[in-house]
């Protein structure tokens, strides 16, 4: 019996402690799917000067969470637990072809990792917020804790790459980090009402520098 099977027949037995382990495993900046080489569009933002101050941190991700990206791919999340394929509507959705690399790359190297030590399979050139929902239903994780782990996850990045990018100061980055987490329950609790007719997003500026970070000729990060 291999790993993945023992922990599902074990899920009775699984406390709180247990599952918040395997969340901040799967989206600690150890887990090895490469997330810290990717600013989903925010390095060319920084270079042309939008994003030069905490208020100006906290304003973008406040739109990628309520407006953008960010809320897209939990709604994926939301209905690929539930057991809907959307594969090729996540992809669609990317807004560059540097976001279709961002969601294709860390998609592959998260299923290889579940892959090779969770002994649990899902095909390849899955998009990250695909396998995000299949992988939390098949190992029984409350789909609630797994939206307020993965929006963490990913806000927490892009905080961290202004911090070395911009740059701004530690305490900067932890002071945009305490007041996402109201930001981030607030978007968990809507997520339970939205439908895929929600899909959609305003954030133009970080889609239009997502394609802008394609023509770089000097960068940092892979988006």
């Amino acid at each position: 019996m291999g790993l993945a099977e023992r922990m599902v027949i074990n899920i009775k037995n699984r406390d709180l402690r247990e599952t918040l382990q395997i969340l901040q495993t799967w989206f600690s900046p150890l887990f090895p799917i490469g997330g810290y080489s990717f600013s989903h569009g925010l390095e060319a933002m920084i270079n042309n000067n939008l994003i030069k101050t905490e208020n100006d941190i906290l304003d973008h991700l406040n739109c990628l969470i309520k407006f953008g990206s960010f809320k897209n791919d939990s709604i994926l999340i939301k209905y690929s637990y539930n057991g809907e394929e959307l594969n090729d509507l996540a992809l669609s959705l990317c807004a560059s072809k540097e976001r279709k690399i961002e969601t294709l790359e860390m998609g592959n190297s998260f299923r290889k990792v579940l892959k090779d030590s969770w002994d649990y399979t899902v095909d390849e050139n899955t998009a990250y917020p695909i396998i995000i929902g299949k992988a939390a239903k098949y190992f029984n994780l409350p789909l609630d804790l797994t939206l307020i782990s993965f929006l963490q996850s990913i806000s927490t990045n892009l905080i961290n790459v202004c911090v070395k990018h911009i740059p701004v100061g530690q305490k900067v980055g932890q002071n945009c980090t305490i007041k996402t987490y109201k930001l981030i329950r607030d978007m968990q609790s809507q997520i339970e009402s939205f439908s895929l007719d929600d899909l959609g997003g305003i954030c133009f500026n970080n889609d239009l520098y997502s394609i802008r970070h394609e023509h770089i000729k000097t960068r940092i990060y892979k988006t």
